[in-house]
């Protein structure tokens, strides 16, 4: 029987040198978990009993048996339906009612998990997701929570490990490679984090921060006219982004000395704010873009 198990994002926002965290979301609503592909976790089923008792005896063996098999389907369904409701608390009863029946249902294991992280709960959160690992080391949506998880213990280089691990076992984990490649950004590892962030962005992944967190690492590598692309994407999908302006207008009047667009990005910034303390390096940036066109 397959479960499908959730993985969380935790992006690393990065600002040109100035780092924010926050952690996402599944597409559809930027709180909650990111749906991962489908992961195998056998079910061990139950002994049948000796086709050597009596026929009667074993028809009541045989109805009992139903009646458990239902039991654990509607506790399924019930763990399903929390799921989709978003309710941490909902799904904490929902899987600790399957736990209980099955104690190695990983997901289950992983729900109950991610449930008690959103809660602040991470010491907890963290025990779980080990326990999980110990029925499944080979799951890699497991391990992708887990750094999550560790990461907001600032465990960050046990974290990253962990990501690693994910995409060793799923060289398309999304979730994985965008939190590692995050982490690199954080670091100033522009390499690694390039090769990382590009196999969640190849996959389809737009959250906007891990967007703006490759764009920069892009522009690190000096491949500008592919971070300027991403930019682009960004302020598309959400014009008064803050970060990714202010970025934005660095990369364009900085390095691609395209001045006129980089003022017209300036122009954005005074409408909409730039990001923390940035109202000194964006008034510099519109005078060098003001010069250059002189």
């Amino acid at each position: 029987m397959k479960n499908k198990l959730a993985s969380l994002i935790f992006a690393v926002s990065m600002i040109h040198f100035v780092v924010g965290c926050s952690s996402s979301s599944e597409k559809a609503d930027s709180n909650q978990d990111v749906p991962m592909k489908s992961y195998a976790a056998e079910d061990v089923s139950p002994d049948a009993g000796s086709s050597e008792k009596p026929a009667k005896k074993s028809l009541v063996t045989s109805k009992k048996s139903d009646t458990k098999a239902k039991t654990k389907e509607e506790k399924a369904s019930a763990l399903d339906e929390a799921i989709q409701s978003q309710n941490d608390d909902q799904i904490i009863r929902s899987s600790s009612q399957v736990l209980m029946g099955q104690p190695q249902d990983l997901k289950a294991l992983n729900s109950i998990a991610m449930a008690y992280y959103r809660k602040g709960r991470y010491s907890l959160s963290e025990s779980i997701l080990k326990k999980a690992l110990t029925v499944n080391q080979n799951t890699s949506a497991l391990y992708s929570n887990l750094g999550v998880v560790l990461l907001a213990q600032g465990e960050k280089r046990e974290a990253a490990q962990n990501f690693k691990k994910a995409l060793q076992l799923n060289g398309e984990d999304t979730v994985a490679a965008a939190n590692l490649g995050s982490v690199y950004v954080q670091e100033k590892n522009y390499s690694k984090a390039n090769v990382t962030l590009e196999i969640a962005y190849r996959q389809g992944f737009r959250e906007i921060k891990i967007m703006n967190n490759y764009a920069v690492a892009l522009a690190a590598e000096k491949q500008y006219e592919k971070a300027e692309e991403i930019y682009r994407e960004i302020i598309k999908k959400q014009p008064s982004h803050r970060e990714a302006l202010f970025n934005f207008a660095i990369l364009l009047i900085d390095d691609m000395k395209k001045y006129n667009e980089g003022l017209e990005i300036i122009q954005k910034l005074k409408l909409f704010g730039g990001p923390g303390d940035s109202r000194n390096r964006i008034i510099a940036l519109e005078n060098k873009a003001k010069a250059g066109l002189k």
